[in-house]
């Protein structure tokens, strides 16, 4: 076990403590963080972007994911901590290990770092519990700790917003008189960028800033470090009545408001909360909804970004069919190559999210990173799977494809198809305006349900407008029964079942779609998804006996949509290759 675990081992025997809980997120609840708040990967080695350490004075413990089984079984192998599969039979929750400890166990962590969602599980599921603050002994261990480095805000352009910034502050002054509220504390990163039109770069691939707001009747307070702010940013800032205070100064300023405050409890700090008197939550935040569906401009502006991207896609489609087996490749040279395609546009800002590019058993890692250490060499042979995205200046694409990089073996077209069937069901489908995501999960599943196959992490997810590749509220996956998950019209979500047999493949097929209101009747309003991601499926893994004529019609229709779509900016043998690519099946 790492010396620095040990550490806080001892702190925890020393002072009483039964356990110490470690996050993954930063005062803001961010999915997606800075090397400064990466506490749990420094003291157990698990870099995924999902786990919670518990942290006894024998033992430690990590939960995460199904994401994440495979990743952290690797990375924990030559340490102590154990892995906790969280959701598998037989592996208690956080709660339930940890009301085990004592009849009123005493849990430590740092409150900046703990959402008030967190908290409030805690002390519902864990009668007695007592809470320590101890943040600081995390900077008492970590020698040499990375420091947050403030980067430039800027603005979007007012004719790539679609809304102004006094139009979203005016909105939800009007969402804060319906509940009741004299005040807004928004914390989400995200939430903030969208609310003021501002982007930056603080956290890699999110173009966000730290920065808290205050929103009332009265205005709107910007908490941001001011080194991060230009003369032409505190201008817009200035003319939009928007007051500016140290990011620090939050802290204080909420302690000293008597008035009813409606907070965000998946993303305010429970340091924060609980200096505020008289806190309302609520399901979804405003903006979190608000931000959610996308207006006409960011519509109109995401779907250019797709072209682009479908551009990217295709040559480096076109080079790995073509060049496989002739020159050497590996993940790594891979998911550079691709970057470079995507830099061929002027409108590229930079990646959405690091690649996920996985070639055989590496693919079966559903958020595998590749390192020197792990790359594995691309041969012509087998499938890779590519999962990646970027930033455009007018929009965020996220896109999954998984190739035959020569022969492949029948186990592995047979699970490719199978994993296409879900797809094109989603894709397909009609439902009642404000379907929550789980039932729209299970019509994803269900065609892989019938020949005995699942996969452990969601069928999609909320996606940005030049923000996060991950975004909320909407969630597709068997946990989001609630009406907070619905997918309404306006919003872009993820549509990527998968499968992945561990040691031998993965593969994912994922697009972006559009929930748009298909039609209207006595019986209520329906919705259907349109396809905005315009890449082809890779048909040469494809097992078309396994697919029905509806299904064939639908991948027809799209590859047809995809070469007319790209194909006018496309020339030469890239053109071509398109046209090959999406050939009738």
């Amino acid at each position: 076990m790492k010396q620095d675990i040990k550490k806080l081992q001892e702190f925890v025997g020393q002072n009483g403590i039964d356990a110490y809980v470690v996050f993954t997120s930063d005062d803001h609840g961010s999915e997606y963080v800075v090397d400064h708040f990466k506490t749990r990967a420094f003291l157990c080695g698990f870099t995924g972007s999902a786990g919670t350490l518990v942290v006894t004075k024998d033992n430690a413990y990590l939960w995460t994911d199904g994401r994440y089984f495979i990743q952290a079984a690797e990375q924990l192998k030559t340490t102590d901590t154990v892995l906790m599969k969280a959701g598998e039979e037989g592996v208690p929750s956080i709660f339930e290990f940890v009301k085990k400890l004592s009849d009123a166990p005493k849990i430590a962590f740092d409150f900046t770092t703990a959402t008030v969602e967190f908290v409030e599980a805690l002390n519902k599921n864990v009668k007695g519990v007592e809470l320590v603050d101890s943040g600081e002994i995390i900077d008492r261990i970590w020698q040499n700790r990375p420091e947050i480095e403030p980067t430039k805000a800027w603005f979007l352009p007012s004719n790539a917003a679609g809304e102004s910034i006094e139009s979203k502050i005016e909105n939800l002054q009007k969402d804060l008189e319906k509940q009741g509220c004299e005040y807004a504390l928004v914390s989400s990163l995200d939430d903030i960028a969208w609310l003021f039109n501002m982007r930056g770069s603080d956290i890699r691939y999110n173009p966000v800033n730290y920065a808290y707001a205050i929103v009332s009747a009265d205005g709107a307070t910007l908490f941001i470090d001011e080194r991060k702010l230009d003369g032409k940013c505190k201008k817009i800032l200035d003319e939009n009545h928007i007051s500016i205070l140290p990011y620090g100064d939050v802290y204080g300023i909420v302690s000293a408001i008597d008035g009813k405050v409606l907070i965000d409890k998946e993303k305010t700090n429970y340091a924060l909360f609980s200096r505020i008197k008289n806190a309302k939550e609520t399901e979804s935040f405003p903006t979190t909804v608000r931000k959610a569906v996308k207006n006409s401009v960011e519509i109109k502006n995401m779907k250019k970004a797709h072209v682009e991207d479908g551009v990217a896609m295709l040559k480096f489609m076109r080079y790995l069919k073509e060049r496989a087996g002739k020159e050497e490749m590996s993940e790594i040279s891979l998911a550079d190559k691709l970057e470079c395609f995507r830099k061929e546009s002027k409108n590229f800002l930079d990646l959405s999210f690091d690649t996920i590019c996985g070639y055989a058993s590496n693919g079966a890692i559903v958020h595998y990173s590749a390192t020197p250490e792990t790359d594995k060499k691309v041969e012509n042979k087998g499938l890779l799977l590519v999962d990646s995205g970027a930033q455009y200046r007018y929009g965020t694409t996220d896109i999954t494809r998984t190739f035959a990089m020569g022969k492949v073996t029948s186990e592995e077209k047979r699970a490719f198809t199978i994993v296409l069937k879900s797809h094109i069901a989603l894709a397909r489908a009609v439902f009642p305006k404000g379907t929550t995501g789980a039932r729209l999960d299970m019509i994803s599943r269900e065609p892989m349900y019938r020949f005995g196959m699942d996969f452990k992490h969601g069928t999609g997810h909320g996606v940005g407008y030049l923000l996060n590749v991950h975004e909320g509220p909407q969630n597709i996956s068997p946990r989001a029964f609630t009406p907070k998950f619905a997918v309404l019209p306006g919003m872009v979500t993820s549509n990527e079942p998968g499968f992945y047999e561990e040691g031998k493949f993965g593969i994912r097929h994922e697009n972006l779609v559009l929930c748009v209101e298909k039609e209207k009747t006595e019986y209520g309003t329906f919705c259907a998804f349109e396809t905005i991601t315009l890449v082809p499926f890779d048909i040469d893994a494809i097992d078309v006996k396994l697919l029905d004529e509806g299904e064939k019609a639908w991948l027809n229709a799209y590859h047809k949509t995809v070469r007319k779509t790209i194909g006018k900016y496309l020339s030469g043998k890239d053109l071509k290759f398109l046209e090959k690519a999406t050939r009738e099946i």
